[in-house]
């Protein structure tokens, strides 16, 4: 009786000590839980947004406000670029060598900007017809997924990432084949389709670098 006693006293005291041991471990699990899937680390998107941009031509340069470029995208999210012709939708930047220009993109805190200057020198500025451009499409990637998430940088070839994409024949030139690979991954947030206004007369005289305390960047 006595023994039973005894051994009865030491399992009432693990239940005493282990339960508020095991309830403590699992508060703490749930709560990494929760941190690692909640917050914008866990936003499984890719956000898409589309310019009209005819308006905006002829001209060498064009600026468009996009409000979805706060400074936390800027400076935490790879944002990829790509210009729509008449022929396809290629990537920013690039050189078009049949008319003769390369194409680059800035980005700033609710800005993009984009240039055209004639390939021959590189510096003088390329007047593109109205006919040979229409949108401007962005792609923010909110996403983490590793598969997609990392350096978009100007050289693809230092990038794990590119060549993760181009190990899965994926062609991240092509705006197409590029969103089809995302889609397959993350869900695509289209934003809308947004037609950027004509500029006003003249506002060209580099109302673009207004802000001028801050420096816009340049982007793949």
């Amino acid at each position: 009786m006595q023994l039973f006693t005894i051994i009865w006293t030491l399992v009432c005291a693990a239940i005493i000590i282990g339960y508020p041991l095991y309830l403590f471990n699992r508060s703490s699990s749930t709560a990494d839980y929760d941190k690692a899937h909640s917050g914008p680390l866990s936003c499984n998107t890719v956000e898409l947004l589309s310019f009209d941009v005819t308006h905006q031509l002829p001209g060498w340069s064009f600026t468009i406000d996009v409000p979805e470029i706060t400074e936390e995208v800027l400076y935490n999210n790879p944002i990829l670029f790509y210009l729509e012709s008449e022929d396809n939708c290629l990537k920013l930047p690039f050189n078009n060598a049949s008319l003769g220009y390369t194409a680059n993109v800035y980005k700033n805190v609710g800005k993009v900007y984009v240039t055209f200057k004639s390939l021959n020198d590189g510096v003088s500025n390329f007047y593109i017809p109205s006919w040979h451009l229409s949108k401007l499409k962005i792609l923010i990637i909110r996403s983490r997924d590793k598969r997609i998430y990392g350096d978009w940088g100007a050289k693809p070839e230092k990038s794990p990432i590119h060549k993760g994409l181009m190990k899965a024949g994926i062609n991240i030139n092509d705006y197409e084949d590029i969103l089809g690979y995302f889609s397959n991954i993350a869900a695509i947030d289209f934003k809308g389709h947004f037609i950027a206004p004509m500029p006003k007369k003249r506002q060209r005289k580099v109302t673009s670098f207004k802000h001028q305390d801050q420096e816009l960047c340049s982007t793949a």
